[in-house]
């Protein structure tokens, strides 16, 4: 839950709890947890809990339940189905293609195969983040297994043109793998309409609890499991399964499927409140075109501003925001999306991403943009 004396703009990163999975896991904390795989009737009744969250997700991407694999995150679900699926079509060949702005979990997978004698294509981008569909198609050869892009970029809010993508891939015979940890929840995901093959999804992006995420995996997709162990998961990931996890990840998606009307309308009215704001802020710059955006995720970047201080300064005021993947925010460095797309790393290096959540508000919003006003004309001020 968040503070009162604080604001949290980082809901690309991990989102709150929903109510309904609070009180799912305030009574789970009452009953007794059990091996789902035990035969005795515990086990069994957690199997069926399993069984149950599997079906539910099903549901509300439109696939069958035997399609579903849980996982203990989506960067398990981008490594497993990477790793996976070039390693079971290796004999047909050993080229895959992706892009330069895609997340660490993917982009690290692919290095991991390089090493292995794969070879990659990686696609560059026009100055908003998006790829030319032309080159593409071009960029396919008769040794392309796979192409794996993002369907929501999580550091700019770019949405891919994936339904183009998947028809090109089902076109030329290549198998299409799709990250959409920031799309599920905000863009409308139908697997019996796009012909993707694979895609992976995360909990705590949606309000259910971190160390849950699952791939979808169409049936008759070649996939080599990539741990050894049980029989879970169909034999395609082998661990005992979090029960919790699965259970509060399906009421999250199913909440969020219920509600997609209400929460788009939501974030849309604060988005362009903020746009709005932000505008108002001496040299800065709005890295987001007017079209094919998800509206909960927008970037900015601040000239001549030391980044470092921006974000010090930010998180001094109890501000919470981020300049890139979490995965990565250790680290001061010029984020790896922005450079891809041609911008300098200075400038790069003053950027916010700013992602909202369900109960962001537009005070919250308001109290932001003057603090970050404040603090910007602050450092400039005594840069000079």
């Amino acid at each position: 839950m968040k503070q009162a004396d604080s604001i949290y703009l980082d809901h690309a990163a991990a989102t709150f709890l929903l109510p309904v999975v609070q009180n799912h896991i305030s009574k789970w904390l009452q009953d007794k947890t059990v091996n789902p795989s035990s035969l005795h009737s515990k086990g069994r009744q957690a199997g069926a809990i399993i069984d149950r969250a599997r079906r539910d997700i099903a549901k509300v991407i439109n696939c069958k339940a035997s399609e579903i694999i849980f996982t203990s995150g989506g960067t398990e679900a981008n490594n497993l189905a990477l790793i996976g699926l070039a390693s079971s079509l290796r004999e047909k060949g050993q080229h895959i293609i992706t892009c330069k702005t895609e997340h660490p979990s993917v982009l690290e997978s692919c290095k991991q195969l390089k090493s292995e004698g794969f070879t990659f294509t990686y696609l560059e981008t026009d100055s908003q983040g998006q790829i030319d569909l032309n080159h593409l198609k071009n960029a396919i050869t008769d040794q392309t297994i796979l192409i794996t892009l993002m369907w929501v970029n999580n550091e700019t809010g770019l949405i891919h043109p994936v339904e183009s993508i998947a028809q090109i891939a089902q076109e030329y015979g290549v198998i299409f793998h799709c990250d959409a940890a920031q799309a599920f929840g905000h863009i409308p995901i139908r697997a019996d309409l796009i012909p993707i093959d694979a895609i992976s999804f995360s909990a705590h992006k949606i309000g259910a609890p971190s160390g849950t995420g699952a791939l979808f995996l169409r049936k008759g997709t070649p996939l080599r499991k990539q741990n050894h162990g049980g029989g879970q998961e169909s034999g395609q990931r082998a661990g005992t399964q979090n029960v919790l996890g699965a259970s509060a990840f399906s009421l999250a998606a199913q909440y969020h499927d219920t509600h997609f009307k209400e929460h788009l309308q939501h974030y849309t009215k604060l988005l362009n409140h903020l746009h709005k704001s932000l505008l108002a802020i001496e040299e800065v710059q709005i890295n987001r075109g007017d079209t094919d955006y998800s509206p909960h995720i927008l970037n900015c970047s601040f000239h001549d501003i030391d980044g470092e201080a921006l974000f010090i300064r930010l998180d001094m005021k109890n501000i919470s925001v981020s300049n890139g993947a979490a995965c990565s925010s250790g680290s001061q460095a010029p984020s790896h999306v922005l450079t891809a797309m041609g911008m300098k790393e200075t400038l790069a290096q003053a950027s916010l991403r700013i992602s909202l959540g369900i109960d962001t508000t537009l005070k919250e919003i308001d109290h932001f943009c003057e603090k970050l006003s404040e603090i910007t004309r602050s450092i400039r001020s005594e840069a000079h």
